[in-house]
């Protein structure tokens, strides 16, 4: 039988190994909030002992380890953390180590987005004033002892450098200035991304040659597509965004012998070629529900190029709102498409939010028991 990490480097590698790689929390938006872990753990009979939270915006956990061996999970976490967080007291919010402000939602299960320090740069010279944060050997703490006490079983995914080309350059700026810096061609734009992207070269090459040796797969994220379309034109990708991927992640795997796993919501078909272009080796979360994400129609066309990492069942409206019976159709028809020829590891779409019934997650995981082998 093959080890957890030879199971997912088989699918990565689109070959099938004995049953379909499950990934539960390898990534942050492939785990569960805060809340569904404690319901777990209580409905499981397990202790207990807290939470480890790394996300703090989304208020999700690296999961404990008994619910991982207890479902199986072929991965794990090794995640870079963030600096704490400050408080500030006058008004209320809460600064993280980029300087972007957040407010606690009012239900207290996540933090929105509310300043953003670079809102009110007018030129590339205002960009230059801003400082990012210094790598530092404190967000590495404990990982190593983390690696070495996994023997070498699992897979072993490196999370932590959130949304490096569309996500942080727009939380930095604001939303909607830097879609409109990209669009205009002012030279903002530009100057912005130019001075994130030396910013994760160094800060990548900094954990990778610490750490890189250990690391099978590297998570990177850019959220590109809403429910209908990509946010920005393919054009306008090809043009801003894609060249500076590219360079991020051909240095990525300069630094380790690793695959590159890219997080992008929403309706991405267009750019999967594009994507396959630049190094990307598996996608996630596969949003099923998006226009032009069918599975059947996924599959046909990228599947021997593309792992699909993701996609199993829809976390919009059938894990947290359809029956369990319903949960485990969906899984069985979706496994039935992805799985043959391997490049595929199984996972919800996107994190299990707090209105989640346990039951469902039972089911999931139980329909892919009785399906996910070879």
């Amino acid at each position: 039988m093959p080890t957890s990490k030879e199971r997912v480097l088989a699918a990565l590698n689109h070959s099938e190994p004995d049953r379909v790689p499950l990934d539960i929390g390898g990534t942050n938006c492939t785990t569960m909030h805060v809340t569904i872990e404690k319901k777990l753990k209580k409905y499981l009979g397990f202790e207990d002992k807290g939470s480890e939270i790394k996300s703090i915006n989304q208020q999700v956990v690296i999961p404990d380890e008994t619910i991982l061996r207890h479902f199986g999970s072929d991965t794990r976490s090794i995640y870079v953390a963030e600096q704490p967080w400050k408080h500030d007291e006058t008004t209320g919010l809460y600064i993280d180590q980029w300087g972007i402000g957040y407010q606690e939602n009012p239900d207290g299960n996540y933090f929105n987005f509310y300043t953003h320090p670079l809102a009110t740069a007018q030129t590339p010279e205002d960009l230059e004033k801003y400082q990012f944060f210094e790598p530092s050997e404190a967000s590495l703490d404990g990982l190593e002892e983390r690696i070495k006490a996994y023997k070498d079983e699992y897979c072993l995914v490196l999370e932590g450098f959130k949304e490096p080309l569309f996500g942080v350059p727009s939380w930095l700026r604001g939303a909607a200035d830097f879609y409109m810096d990209i669009a205009s061609d002012d030279g903002l734009g530009a100057a912005l991304l130019d001075r994130v992207l030396e910013h994760y070269l160094k800060w990548t090459g900094f954990v990778l040659s610490r750490i890189g040796k250990y690391i099978d797969v590297v998570k990177v994220a850019d959220d590109l597509g809403t429910q209908e379309n990509l946010m920005l034109s393919p054009k306008l990708y090809r043009k801003m965004i894609k060249p500076r991927q590219a360079i991020l992640y051909q240095h990525i795997k300069e630094q380790c012998r690793c695959k590159l796993l890219l997080h992008a919501c929403g309706a991405i078909r267009s750019i999967i070629p594009d994507l396959i272009e630049i190094g990307v080796d598996a996608i996630n979360p596969v949003q099923i529900t998006a226009r032009g994400m069918d599975p059947d129609q996924l599959k046909t066309e990228f599947g021997n190029q593309m792992t699909f990492w993701g996609g199993d069942v829809d976390t919009q409206h059938t894990l947290p709102f359809a029956s369990a019976v319903e949960v485990k159709r969906m899984v069985k028809k979706n496994l039935e498409v992805f799985k043959p020829g391997g490049g595929h590891v199984f996972a919800q779409v996107h994190n299990i939010t707090p209105d989640v019934p346990v039951e469902n997650i039972i089911a999931m995981y139980e329909a892919y028991s009785e399906y996910a082998g070879y």
